[in-house]
């Protein structure tokens, strides 16, 4: 990345702007949905909890949770806390139950980053629900923690999800989850239970995006419109 553009990133960054220089940029340099067999390959879903909901202007990740898919079914799951190097707000703590004493001992966001990357290898993609915040979190680790950059492609499962049933609003994971016969998460706002229901929902999506002739991941992100949509969303996080 050019000096003058980490120059601009990081005077957004102190300004508390959301450094949209950083997500476009950043975004150029991730993989492109493979074409090739829908199912085919290893399908990370995973989830992330946070310091906050705004990423882009200071909060940070406290946990990732995550199920590896291969040939259908959950081959391997991750769980592991981050330090986040700051105060987890009270707030954020009712939200996912994830308190400073439960990070006390908790590797630091690059390494927490690294050891993820590292459950990650060999992935064909990589699925979240409103992946556009999981996405932001991530190039935010980036910049801010020097945390290794993922690379893998990554999918949305609520624009999945929003693109097949375009005439329902709510398109949450407990209510996608509910439409599809998927059970909700046991622990909602943890981050493997998380990963494990909305792994348990790709699965269908993938089922049903066959059905409207859907062959490869990169035809249902073109067709769910997924990277713009990402993108458009990243600029609230």
């Amino acid at each position: 990345m050019a000096p003058a553009l980490v120059r601009r990133i990081l005077g957004a960054a102190l300004r508390g702007a959301p450094p949209r220089d950083l997500l476009d940029h950043r975004a150029r340099d991730q993989a492109r949905p493979p074409e090739g067999p829908l199912e085919a390959g290893r399908h990370i879903v995973f989830d992330l909890e946070t310091t906050g909901l705004r990423p882009s202007h200071g909060d940070a990740i406290v946990a990732i949770g995550a199920a590896a898919i291969e040939a259908g079914l959950v081959a391997e799951e991750f769980l592991l806390l981050a330090h986040p190097g700051r105060r987890i707000p009270v707030a954020a703590s009712r939200h996912h139950g994830i308190t400073d004493a439960d990070v006390a001992g908790a590797p630091p966001i690059a390494e927490a980053v690294a050891r993820f990357r590292d459950f990650c290898g060999g992935a064909r993609l990589l699925v979240a629900h409103n992946a556009a915040f999981d996405r932001t979190a991530l190039y935010m680790a980036e910049l801010r923690d020097r945390a290794p950059p993922v690379l893998a492609p990554i999918l949305c499962s609520l624009l999945a999800a929003r693109w097949l049933d375009p005439g329902v609003d709510d398109h949450a994971l407990d209510a996608a989850c509910a439409r599809h016969g998927v059970e909700a998460p046991a622990q909602r706002h943890d981050a493997l239970s998380d990963a494990r229901a909305t792994a348990a929902l790709w699965r269908r999506l993938l089922d049903r995006a066959r059905l409207r002739g859907v062959a490869s991941p990169a035809e249902l992100a073109r067709r769910a419109g997924m990277e713009r949509a990402m993108l458009e969303q990243m600029e609230r996080f």
